[in-house]
C-alpha cells in the first residue's frame, strides 16, 4: 500500500500540495479548537526535567546520568522540524552526518566511517527501540511516531556493543495509550513540498490490549536543476512509511509489545553530482551554483525497509526485571547514477544491496543492596548481497562487483552501579564480543559486448574474519549538591574488521583490522537559579588505534586501510535558560582537536601514498555551535504565539585523510526560524517555518570518482506552512 501511495503521489502532487497548503491555512483561521503541538512553558517558569533510558535500567534523569547525552522530545523534534538523523546535526555537539549515495556516514566527536559498502560497518550506530540498524542505507528512516531521540556521545561498548565505537543514536517510539488519542499534521512549502503524518492510539480491550497506528508521506520536487536535459532534475523526495504497535498486558507484571514497520521511497538521487572544480565549457558555466548540475543522464533510486520486533518485559521477585527483544529486518536499495557527474556520457553506476538481519537480546536488571545491575546476552546474524556495475562507456567495459557477506555476532555483558553513599556512585561494566564475518568477494572488469573478462579472470575469493573484544567501562560520579552532578569515566570501544569489496589484490582475503578506542571523559551537569538555568560541561580524550579509513581512487575502486593511531581531545558546553516564563534560550559550543597521530601509508588523490600524520580526522571541525531562542506570548483567552530562531555554525571540515583543501568545506552558518499560533482550546496549531533562510551553499561530503572533485550539497532554503491537530 505504501509503495502504491509513493508511486501515485509522485504523479501530479504539486498542485495537490498547493491546494492542501492553502486549505490548511484557511481552515486553521476558521477553526475554533486547538492543541499546543509544543508543550507550553510550565507555570512556575522552571525548566522541565528530561528523562532518558540510555542506561538500560529504566528511566533516569538526564542531569543525573553519567553519560554525555543530547535528548530531544517529540515536541522538540516537531518544533525544529527534525525529521531524520541528518537534522540532528544542527542541535547536537560534535555530530556530523554525511551521505554517500543513499548510505549514511555518521560521525560523533570525529569518530565515524565513510566505509558504507558490503564488507564494512558503521562506527557510530543507530538503534530503534533497542534494535540495531546494521546497514547505513537504512539509518535515514523518518522519525515516525517517536517519543524521544537520544544521542549518546562517546563509545558505548559495554551496553550497546557492536560497532558503537563513536556513539549511538537511540530512537524511542511513543508507547500505545490507555485512552483514545490521535494526532495529525499537513505541511506544504516551496519546491512543491507536501508532507503529512497521522497517528492514532488507544485500547482494544481496556487495560489489557492497546494499539497504535501511524503513517507518513513526504515529497518535494528536485533541489538541483539539470541544465543538460530539461526534466532530468535530481535530488527530490518521494517516500512513505507506516508503523503499528500492539501492547498486550499478559498478566500482572508481564507485557508484550509487537512492533511492525515498513518504509518505501522512489527518488532521483543526488550522489556526488555537483562538480567543485573547472572541467569544460558546459560544466564551468554553473561552477559555484549549487542549485544546478550538468549531467548526461538522470539517476533513479528505490528503497524498501521493513521490520518486525517482539519486546517482552517480565517483573520478577525482589524487584528484578527480565526483558527479551527479538527482531528481524529486511532492507533493499537500488540506485542508478551518472557517476562521472558531467555532461559527458562516460560513466554510470548501478548499485543494489539486499540485507536480512536477525537479533535477540536478553537482559536482567535489578538491585541487590547497594548495587544496581544489568546483565545480558546478545546475538546478531545478517546476510548482505551486493550487485554493483560501473559502466565505462567510452572503453566499452564495466566493473562488476558482486560480494555476499555473512555475519554472526555474539556477546555477553554486565554493568553494575554501586551506591557507596547518598552522593558517591561507582560503575563497573564489561562486555565480551565474538564475531565471524565470511566475505565472498567477486570483482572484475568485463567487456560490455560479450560480458567476458577484459584481460584476466575476476578476483574471486572467500575471506574469513574472526574478531573478539573485551570492552570494559569504569566510572565514578558524585552529587555535590542536589543541582550539581559530576562524573569521570574510562570506556573502551570496538568496531569489527572487514573486507574491501573492490579490492583485486592477492591480499583481498585478509581484509582490514578492527578499530579500538579508549575514551576518557569528565563531565559536570549543573542546574541554577531555581531550575531556570542548566549548564553542562564535558571534556574528553580518546586514544584511537587502527581506525578504518576509506578513500576514493577511481569509479568503482576504493581503498580501505587502517590508520596507525589517532588522538582526539574535546570540550562540549551546553546551556539552557529560562530568563522569563516566556523566553527559552538553548545553546551549545563544541571544541574538537581530532588528528591522525601516525598514518604514514594514507591514500592521497589518485591513490598516491602520502603521510597523513598530524592531519585532521574526517568530519571533525575544530569549532561548532548552536544557539536558539523561543518567545511565547500567551494571549488572554486567545491562545499562544511562539516565535523561534535557530543558528548553527561550524569551522572547516575535511572529508579525506590527506586534508586536501579541494575536498573540504570551509566554515559556514545556517539560520532557521518559525512563527506558530496555538489556538486557545488546545487542539490546533498553525505555523510558518523556514530552514537555511540565508540560502547558504555548502557540501556535506566530497569524492574523486568524477574527472574532478565533486560533492554533495546541503539542502537549500526551504519555507512552508504547517497545520497540526491532536485529540
Amino acid at each position: 500500500m505504501i509503495d502504491k501511495m509513493v508511486q501515485a503521489r509522485r504523479r501530479g502532487t504539486n498542485g495537490l500540495a498547493r491546494a492542501l497548503t492553502a486549505g490548511a491555512a484557511l481552515g486553521v483561521l476558521a477553526h475554533a479548537g486547538a492543541a499546543l503541538a509544543q508543550t507550553a512553558p510550565a507555570d512556575n517558569g522552571q525548566l522541565e526535567e528530561i528523562v532518558v533510558t540510555a542506561t538500560k535500567t529504566g528511566a533516569t534523569a538526564l542531569q543525573k546520568t553519567a553519560i554525555a547525552i543530547s535528548a530531544f522530545s517529540s515536541n522538540e523534534l516537531e518544533r525544529s522540524r527534525i525529521a531524520t538523523v541528518k537534522d540532528l546535526v544542527q542541535f547536537t555537539p560534535n555530530l556530523a552526518v554525511a551521505q554517500n549515495n543513499v548510505f549514511a556516514q555518521i560521525y560523533i566527536r570525529g569518530i565515524g566511517s565513510n566505509n558504507v559498502f558490503n564488507g564494512s560497518d558503521p562506527s557510530s550506530t543507530v538503534q530503534v527501540d533497542g534494535v540495531y540498524i546494521a546497514r547505513p542505507f537504512s539509518q535515514f528512516g523518518s522519525f515516525l511516531d517517536v517519543e524521544r531521540v537520544e544521542v549518546l556521545r562517546g563509545p558505548q561498548g559495554t551496553l550497546y556493543g557492536r560497532n558503537s565505537v563513536g556513539g549511538t543514536i537511540n530512537v524511542i517510539s511513543r508507547a500505545p495509550t490507555d485512552t483514545l488519542s490521535a494526532k495529525a499534521e499537513v505541511v506544504g512549502g516551496n519546491y512543491g513540498l507536501f508532507s503529512e503524518q497521522a497517528y492514532v492510539s488507544g485500547p482494544i480491550i481496556a487495560d489489557k490490549l492497546l494499539f497504535s497506528l501511524s503513517e507518513s508521506y513526504s515529497r518535494h520536487d528536485p533541489y538541483r536543476k539539470n541544465i543538460v536535459a530539461t526534466g532530468n532534475d535530481i535530488d527530490d523526495q518521494n517516500q512513505g512509511s507506516a508503523r503499528a504497535q500492539l501492547l498486550w498486558r499478559v498478566a500482572d507484571g508481564v507485557t508484550a509489545t509487537t512492533r511492525a514497520d515498513y518504509a518505501s521511497a522512489d527518488f532521483h538521487p543526488m550522489g556526488y553530482a555537483k562538480l567543485l572544480k573547472p572541467l569544460n565549457a558546459v560544466t564551468d558555466t554553473i561552477l559555484g551554483d549549487y542549485g544546478k548540475v550538468a549531467l548526461s543522464g538522470r539517476g533513479t533510486g528505490v528503497m524498501r525497509n521493513s521490520g518486525l520486533a517482539e519486546d517482552i518485559s517480565i517483573d520478577l521477585p525482589n524487584g528484578m526485571k527480565l526483558k527479551s527483544l527479538t527482531a528481524a529486518r529486511q532492507n533493499v536499495t537500488k540506485t542508478f547514477t551518472d557517476t562521472d557527474s558531467t555532461n559527458l556520457n562516460t560513466t554510470y553506476s548501478l548499485t543494489s544491496e539486499r540485507q536480512r538481519q536477525f537479533s535477540e537480546e536478553l537482559n536482567l536488571s535489578g538491585r541487590v543492596g547497594i548495587l544496581d545491575y544489568v546483565t545480558g546476552l546478545y546475538y546478531f546474524r545478517e546476510k548482505v548481497s551486493t550487485y554493483s556495475v560501473i559502466q565505462q562507456l567510452a572503453a566499452g567495459t564495466y566493473t562488476g562487483i558482486f560480494p555476499v557477506s555473512h555475519v554472526e555476532a555474539k556477546a555477553a555483558y554486565a554493568q553494575g552501579t554501586f551506591h557507596f553513599s547518598d552522593r558517591l556512585t561507582g560503575t563497573l561494566g564489561m562486555r565480551y564480543s565474538e564475531e565471524e564475518k565470511i566475505f565472498n568477494g567477486n570483482v572484475g572488469a568485463y567487456r560490455q559486448a560479450t560480458n567476458l573478462p577484459v584481460s584476466k579472470a575476476p578476483t574471486v575469493y572467500v575471506g574469513v574474519g574472526r574478531y573478539h573484544a573485551f570492552t570494559p567501562k569504569f566510572g565514578l560520579d558524585y552529587r555535590f549538591t542536589d543541582d550539581i552532578f559530576g562524573y569521570v569515566s574510562a570506556t573502551r570501544g570496538f568496531k569489527s574488521g572487514g573486507f574491501n569489496q573492490t579490492s583485486t589484490t592477492v591480499f583481498a582475503q585478509n581484509g582490514f583490522a578492527p578499530e579500538k578506542l579508549w575514551a576518557y571523559e569528565a563531565g559536570v551537569k549543573t542546574t541554577w537559579l531555581d531550575r531556570r538555568l542548566r549548564l553542562n560541561l564535558t571534556a574528553f580524550h580518546y586514544d584511537y588505534k587502527d581506525l578504518q579509513v576509506q578513500n576514493f581512487i577511481t569509479p568503482g575502486v576504493t581503498d580501505i586501510s587502517n590508520a596507525a593511531t589517532a588522538k582526539v581531545d574535546g570540550l562540549e558546553f551546553e546551556a539552557v535558560a529560562r530568563p522569563t516564563r516566556a523566553l527559552t534560550l538553548n545553546g551549545n559550543l563544541a571544541l574538537l582537536d581530532a588528528k591522525y597521530d601516525k598514518y604514514p601509508g594514507a591514500s592521497g588523490t589518485g591513490g598516491v601514498v602520502i603521510d597523513a600524520s598530524g592531519n585532521r580526522l574526517n568530519a571533525a571541525p575544530k569549532l561548532s555551535g548552536n544557539l536558539s531562542a523561543q518567545y511565547d506570548w500567551t494571549l488572554a483567552n486567545s491562545g499562544v504565539i511562539s516565535l523561534r530562531g535557530e543558528g548553527f555554525w561550524q569551522a572547516r571540515e575535511y572529508f579525506v585523510a590527506s586534508n586536501d583543501p579541494a575536498q573540504s568545506q570551509k566554515g559556514y552558518g545556517l539560520v532557521n526560524a518559525s512563527l506558530a499560533y496555538d489556538l486557545p482550546d488546545g487542539r490546533t496549531q498553525v505555523s510558518l517555518w523556514g530552514k537555511n533562510l540565508l540560502d547558504e551553499e555548502y557540501v556535506t561530503a566530497t569524492a574523486t570518482i568524477s574527472p574532478v572533485v565533486s560533492g554533495r550539497p546541503g539542502e537549500p532554503r526551504t519555507i512552508g506552512v504547517r497545520l497540526g491537530w491532536k485529540m
